[in-house]
């Protein structure tokens, strides 16, 4: 695991020194964030639940990803809103706050270091519950969140729904009715469906695995973007490291002692991949949405910076708690 970690660590420093030295342009970690999110991550979704063969255990427990996923997401605004009245912070930076500390970066950076952590035996069983996570996710961000981010515009609820229907969701949807319709059985008994689907996954994957080092290249261009000069520099991002703390360590620290309790309902990979998903650094997307709403996205970005330079302390920790 530490290997893969460190092959990782590699793909991100090479996507921060093309950022800094300007070998690639400004607008790179744009594109390449569309590309990802847009079409690598949904087909990699896709690739995912399509092509395994899942018991009704197996869907149960990504059900119950789901559900755990929900609840803590919504745990951590709670915590988030809390630190937040305590900071004298305006209200469109507020709202930002509050989304940084919901949102983690749940597929640039969760699905390759969850693929690393529980080996290739279990990858696509992994992935698929991580999925599951990334669904709680979706449902959450593009709904309170985008009502957050847009509330100092004066936003409302439905004006937010139609986000939900997006590339990850689209797949997420077509690769549970090929489980519903058992796809795999299909292509087990039926030639001709074997031959198709042979030639749509065979396409399709190699594209879907590209997600993962085009994630890490993505990583280390907005790290590229962050500039910290010099000691007060750093201590007056106060919030930031604050916000670093609870994201990378106390939450899903309170997350790994809760789900305990629950004993042998769910297994260890399900438990493992709930708190290392809430122990992301904060998403991309928060900046992205922050910039098309006209909100605070630069402080976004800074949390975004922080979280993302001192996980590479804490996720270590983590992954080896869950193990």
């Amino acid at each position: 695991m530490e290997v893969k970690i460190i092959m990782l660590g590699i793909l991100a420093l090479i996507g921060f020194l093309a950022g800094k030295t300007g070998y690639l342009p400004e607008i790179a970690g744009v594109m390449l964030s569309r590309v990802v999110i847009k079409i690598t991550a949904p087909i990699l979704i896709w690739i995912t639940l399509a092509g395994n063969k899942f018991t009704s255990e197996e869907i149960r427990n990504g059900i119950w990803v789901y559900v755990f996923g929900f609840v803590f997401i919504m745990i951590s605004y709670l915590i988030g809103t809390g630190v937040c009245s305590r900071l004298n912070l305006e209200k469109s930076t507020k709202s930002v706050y509050k989304m940084n500390f919901m949102f983690g970066n749940v597929v640039f950076l969760a699905f390759p270091l969850i693929g690393s952590v529980f080996g290739e035996t279990h990858v696509k069983l992994a992935l698929a519950y991580a999925v599951f996570f990334n669904l709680a996710n979706d449902t959450i961000l593009w709904t309170l969140g985008i009502y957050l981010v847009n509330s100092h515009n004066g936003g409302r609820w439905k004006d937010n729904l139609k986000h939900l229907i997006n590339g990850n969701t689209i797949a997420f949807s077509l690769g549970i009715i090929c489980i519903i319709f058992n796809l795999q059985n299909a292509v087990e008994h039926n030639t001709m469906v074997k031959a198709v689907y042979d030639v749509v996954y065979g396409t399709l994957k190699p594209l879907g695995d590209t997600t993962f080092p085009l994630s890490m290249l993505f990583i280390g261009l907005i790290l590229a973007e962050t500039k910290i000069q010099n000691t007060n520099d750093l201590l007056k991002r106060y919030p930031s490291i604050i916000l670093t703390i609870f994201k990378l360590l106390i939450i899903p620290i309170i997350a790994f002692f809760a789900l305990k309790l629950t004993g042998n309902i769910l297994p260890p990979m399900v438990k493992g991949i709930i708190v290392i998903q809430l122990a992301m650094p904060c998403g991309t997307i928060v900046p992205a949405l922050a910039s098309q709403y006209e909100s605070d996205y630069k402080f976004a970005t800074e949390n975004v910076f922080f979280s993302t330079l001192f996980c590479i302390i804490t996720l270590p920790f983590i992954s080896g708690l869950v193990r």
